[in-house]
């Protein structure tokens, strides 16, 4: 089981990895320090229309790659 969820915490920091910055940085700051659209939008000084892009195109790179990962969920 341990092996399995060292794969999966391996799986899922390759697939954020491979995100540019923009769309990185703002799934970071929603998830883990849970800023809104609008305080993200502030925070990293863009539109808010960029940063929603940013966070639901983001959201369906991290799904599709770990889909493609095998991802256990």
């Amino acid at each position: 089981d341990l092996l399995l969820e060292g794969a999966d915490a391996q799986s899922v920091r390759d697939c954020v990895d491979a995100l540019d910055a923009g769309p990185k940085q703002a799934i970071a700051l929603a998830f883990f320090q849970g800023l809104s659209h609008a305080e993200l939008a502030a925070h990293m000084q863009e539109p808010l229309g960029t940063v929603k892009s940013w966070v639901r195109r983001g959201l369906e790179r991290l799904k599709r790659c770990l889909d493609g990962a095998g991802f256990a969920r």
